[in-house]
């Protein structure tokens, strides 16, 4: 008999620096030994032509902290933030395990990619928001998106896009 299980484990961390720490998740040395690091560069990095809206692109966002037009941006830009990410994927089904990780992984990097590239060319619209601000756009949000929930169709990465 095949059992087949699913986890995902996911951590972050914010820290200001150029993305050179070794272990900011601090990993077991087992884990450590098995860690892929995969950098994501969110100005040269291609991105699939149906991602791509100018309005997040790093290369065109003209405000003070852009455009990241350079290739050694990462080493030049100031100030910086390095949003270290983590996430463990296991999927025990003989045959699709490594298919199935692998696929995952892909779908997580681009969902990374995209969504800090929208990030970074958005934060002049909320940079400058108080708590109070914050939690009252994710209450509207929140009523917005249990509407669209109950009342349209799935938007946004879906299978078709694969």
């Amino acid at each position: 008999a095949v059992v087949s299980t699913q986890s995902g484990h996911y951590g972050r961390g914010h820290k200001p620096d150029r993305g050179v720490l070794e272990n900011v998740h601090e990993l077991d040395g087992d884990k450590l030994k098995r860690r892929e690091i995969i950098n994501i560069d969110i100005a040269n990095d291609s991105i699939r032509s149906s991602d791509y809206k100018k309005e997040y692109d790093p290369k065109e966002y003209n405000h003070p902290r852009g455009p990241l037009s350079t290739p050694d941006w990462k080493e030049t830009c100031e100030p910086v933030m390095t949003c270290y990410k983590l996430v463990e994927i296991e999927f025990k089904w003989r045959l699709l395990q490594g298919k199935v990780e692998n696929f995952i992984a892909d779908v997580e990097r681009r969902l990374f990619t995209n969504f800090h590239r929208q990030v970074f060319c958005t934060h002049y619209k909320w940079g400058n928001l108080t708590m109070a601000d914050i939690r009252a756009i994710e209450d509207e949000t929140k009523k917005e998106l249990d509407s669209q929930r109950q009342t349209e169709e799935l938007k946004g990465t879906t299978d078709k896009n694969y």
